[in-house]
């Protein structure tokens, strides 16, 4: 395609109508290109004449000539273009006044043999005479077609934005000759259309991404894009590089939009570049030292120069163009210009992010109140999730002169912020500021910070050895103790999150935990220490909650570094003892953590404590809304071993399992590297080990009874026996007792129910006397349920009494008390539904009808619905044993008519052994698209997963 015609295809058309208009010969027909400068006139002015003359119209072109003061100077080089080669010279004389013999004007044209296309480009640049004798000439009827095609640069909106003549003199005749001409405006190239021209002009290859952000920078400008490319003409630059070139200011083609401006004009649009987009008129005139009244003049300057949008606050056109001005002023008057914007700002209680990009822009300035702002500015973009930008006004507040605790606190902050997305970055950053550090306390502040990063990353190893360098250099301090005291307290949580031999380095529980009592935080993290080992021995509740309590951060602590550890242990120690209510009334407290925002671990502590509350209140939809955006940037981080993050998605996996969505737990797991062994043998292993079983037990009830093994003996091996860290036992016991291995499993129930005695939480007890009723038969297995359930009644954990509560009405049918049994279900069926509890909602509601169908035909023979001892243990409805599958299966089969065209789809792909992913590309879909369409039809069809899929279509 012709380099003018790319993009112009409307714009054409438009012109070649002008053609069609001058042969019907009802006058002259008259247009105007209006644009910007660089939008491409003269090339479509030069398309449209080549088009002309092959359609046999007789062309002739004139550019603006720039002697505006010479009388017809345009018009006798378009007549001197048409008579070419006919031996004949035409004087044009000036006529005054205008409107004379035009006869003689028409004469001078020789239209006799052929229509004729006058072109004149950039009108602002032609004589007022030759202005004149055009509209003179669109006024006649001469005797062959005429048409005239003008272009005008565009400045602003409307029509008084077209530029009039340069020679300052009246504007009469062009401004007449612009009204009765048909307007063609040309807008920026679409965003299609800039590969293509990309290609033509410059040899450059743009893909959809770049040709965005080429339309970006430039507005579609053709002249703007071929400076934005120029340099790297025969390649194709990726989206960042653009971004680079510019941001660095060196791009071709500025002297054509920055020559001409005067020196006031100048100055403000390098003021306002240095402001950037939006600035005001009096900022940017006090910026750039000019008065107000010379700034509007110079507005008005640069408005006609195209270069700032026509309206306030002041914005340049196109980005290019304010990196054109940035780029071509000096790097000394650009960095005094950025710390004369701060201040000025600053003195106008502007944005604190906008004086910190100046300060950053600016360099130090060795002033207190710069980094003040900084460190403001950088709390506030953390928040707003742009934590790249706080990174760089925390690195620039570090060149300042600072005192040796406020620039380990700067830099303990950066390390947090870089902690999440680059840890190796944070982890050196503290390392290097630790070895440089005389100060005991600022030694302690690093150690500590290094410690966490290092524990967080699951290098627990790596803290620990950190931790203990600390201790030996404070050792040959003299000092506070405490000090070492709280390196020591760090040490034991550190090696509670590492591999389990790594607790023999750690100091003895005793040695710590008898320690004389502090204040502060030092005496929080002792006494937060003591509430998780008591929980973990399990023989004194009350112990643990009192201790949980003095554990807690208080007011101006909530701010402090390590706040949220304090918050996580305190509240998990609240939580396992049943103080569920107070502990959410604590996680409020989260949202005071200093650290506690987005994109650090802090924040993933946070929510994942309040995810743990609502999980244990039975509240499954609020956990998983808690959980799901912290999750969706873990899964990496997880399958690294990072601790917390592995901690995060197993929740989120067993919340998304026990509402139904087993597809997706099962996702999650695979991505985050957890359904791959083995598994990294330390503490929160035993977690994704019983979730992992939960996820699986539909499908590989062996494989799921081997990992509840596995997290029993990891446990064990920890010295945890308290059932309400995790019930290992009695989930076990319900596979083992489905199996038909009674004895090991009534074994195994009957231990978790004196730990549970022992440790005393109506939920624990609960649980464990639901597992043991699992184990036994008839009239003692109903009575064990109801002990089990008035127990779970007062407890928190509503899911689990709806489990317990479900069985409990099966076991009264088998026993012949129907009434009974459907008070049990019906409140079962509430609270299933309270809790968003899908599968369990849907296995209640199928022995109801049974219980309905049963009530009018006769007995039951197949012992109706099968148990299940704990919530996650309840993940779907294939716990049904073959006999109630047999009885309601028949009736869910049918419910295929009930699906979405997709979901039936999706299923036969599944059945047929295709994964998520394999399903997901066959599809052309996401692969959650496919796990949601799967938990909606397996809801639908009141089934479990993939196992019962060959049965469902082979009934249908």
């Amino acid at each position: 395609m012709v380099l003018g015609e790319i993009g112009r295809r409307s714009e054409m058309a438009r012109l070649q109508a002008l053609l069609e208009q001058s042969r019907r010969n009802r006058g002259p027909a008259v247009a105007v290109v209006r644009g910007e400068p660089g939008a491409g006139k003269s090339t479509l002015l030069d398309a449209f004449g080549a088009e002309a003359s092959a359609a046999g119209f007789r062309v002739a072109v004139v550019r603006g000539t720039g002697a505006e003061d010479r009388p017809y100077a345009a018009a006798k080089r378009l007549i001197a273009q048409l008579r070419a080669g006919d031996g004949k010279l035409v004087e044009v004389q000036h006529r005054t006044p205008p409107g004379d013999d035009l006869g003689g004007l028409v004469a001078a044209v020789p239209t006799e043999r052929a229509p004729v296309i006058l072109c004149v480009d950039d009108m602002v640049r032609v004589d007022i005479w030759s202005l004149q004798w055009l509209l003179d000439l669109s006024r006649t009827l001469p005797p062959a077609p005429l048409a005239i095609v003008l272009t005008a640069r565009i400045c602003g909106t409307g029509a008084g934005a077209v530029s009039g003549p340069a020679n300052g003199t009246s504007d009469e005749p062009g401004t007449a000759l612009l009204a009765a001409a048909e307007p063609i405006d040309l807008p920026g190239l679409r965003t299609n259309d800039l590969p293509e021209a990309a290609a033509e002009r410059c040899r450059v290859r743009l893909d959809a991404r770049t040709a965005a952000v080429c339309g970006e920078l430039t507005g579609g400008n053709p002249a703007l894009l071929h400076s934005l490319l120029a340099p790297h003409a025969d390649s194709a630059p990726t989206a960042h590089t653009l971004h680079t070139a510019t941001a660095s200011g060196a791009l071709a083609g500025a002297d054509r939009w920055l020559t001409p401006l005067s020196t006031s004009a100048l100055a403000l649009a390098q003021a306002v570049a240095v402001l950037g987009g939006g600035a005001e008129v009096v900022d940017s005139a006090e910026l750039a030292r000019l008065t107000v009244e010379e700034a509007l003049g110079a507005v008005d300057q640069l408005v006609n120069a195209c270069l700032l949008a026509n309206r306030t606050p002041l914005t340049f056109r196109h980005p290019l163009l304010e990196s054109m001005v940035l780029g071509r002023i000096a790097a000394g008057s650009r960095a005094a210009l950025h710390l004369r914007a701060a201040a000025l700002l600053r003195d106008r209680q502007a944005a604190t992010t906008s004086v910190a990009h100046h300060l950053v822009a600016a360099g130090p300035v060795g002033q207190e109140w710069a980094v003040r702002h900084l460190w403001r500015a950088a709390r506030q973009l953390e928040q707003e999730g742009r934590s790249q930008d706080a990174g760089r006004c925390l690195r620039r507040a570090l060149r300042e002169p600072l005192g040796p605790h406020e620039k380990s606190a700067l830099r303990r902050e950066l390390a947090e912020l870089d902690a999440f997305d680059d840890p190796e970055r944070a982890i050196r950053l503290l390392d290097a500021a630790r070895r440089e550090s005389h100060s005991p306390g600022v030694v302690v502040e690093y150690a500590l910070a290094l410690a966490g990063v290092l524990a967080e990353c699951g290098r627990a190893e790596d803290a620990v050895t950190v931790l203990d360098d600390g201790a030996a250099q404070l050792g040959r301090t003299p000092g506070d103790h405490s000090w070492q005291l709280r390196l020591r307290l760090h040490k034991a949580f550190t090696c509670r999150r590492g591999p389990l031999w790594l607790a023999q380095a750690a100091d003895p529980p005793g040695s710590l935990t008898l320690q004389t009592p502090h204040r502060g935080v030092v005496g929080r993290e002792l006494a937060a220490l003591r509430a998780v080992q008591a929980v973990d021995a399990g023989a004194d509740r009350a112990v643990a909650v009192r201790h949980a309590r003095q554990g807690l951060p208080r007011g101006a602590e909530c701010g402090s570094a390590g706040s949220a550890t304090l918050l996580w242990h305190a509240c998990g120690a609240l939580v396992a003892a049943g103080e569920v209510a107070e502990a959410w009334t604590h996680c409020g407290r989260g949202r005071q953590v200093a650290g506690a925002r987005p994109g650090r671990w802090d924040h993933v502590k946070v929510e994942l404590l309040r995810a743990m509350v609502l999980r244990a209140r039975g509240d499954l939809p609020a956990a998983d809304t808690t959980l799901t955006p912290v999750v969706d940037r873990l899964p990496a981080s997880a399958a690294a071993g990072h601790p917390s993050a592995v901690t995060a998605v197993v929740a989120l996996a067993e919340v998304r399992a026990l509402r139904g969505a087993t597809d997706s737990a099962r996702t999650l797991l695979a991505e985050s590297g957890l359904d791959r062994d083995p598994l990294p043998w330390r503490r929160d292993t035993a977690h994704a080990l019983a979730v992992r079983a939960a996820v699986h037990e539909s499908d590989d009830p062996a494989r799921a009874l081997e990992d509840l093994r596995a997290a029993g003996r990891l446990l064990e091996e920890a010295g945890v026996r308290n059932p309400a860290v995790l019930p290992w036992r009695s989930r076990a016991a319900r596979l083992l007792a489905e199996r038909g291995e009674h004895a090991e499993a009534a074994e195994l129930a009957a231990a978790e129910l004196a730990d549970a005695r022992r440790w005393g939480t109506p939920e624990s007890i609960g649980t464990a006397l639901h597992a043991v009723a699992l184990t036994e038969t008839a009239k003692r297995r109903v009575d064990l349920l109801a002990d089990a359930v008035r127990t779970l009644a007062r407890s928190p954990d509503r899911l689990q009494h709806a489990v317990a509560q479900a069985d409990l009405g099966d076991g009264l049918v088998t026993l012949g008390h129907r009434d009974a049994a459907r008070a049990e279900l019906l409140s079962a069926l509430r609270l299933a539904r309270a809790c968003g509890a899908e599968p369990l909602a849907l296995r209640i509601q199928g022995a109801r009808k049974l219980l309905r169908a049963t009530a009018r035909g006769g007995p039951d023979p197949s012992g109706t619905l099968a148990a299940a001892p704990d919530a996650a243990s309840a993940v779907a409805p294939s716990a049904h044993p073959p006999s109630a599958v047999r009885a309601t299966g028949h009736r869910a089969h049918p419910l295929l008519d009930s699906l979405t065209p997709q979901e039936r789809k999706i299923l036969r792909l599944a059945k047929d052994g295709h994964s998520n992913r394999d399903i997901a590309g066959q599809l052309f879909v996401a692969v959650r698209t496919v796990e949601f369409h799967l938990s909606g039809a397996y809801r639908k069809l009141g089934i479990a997963g993939r196992r019962q899929l060959a049965e469902v279509f082979s009934s249908a």
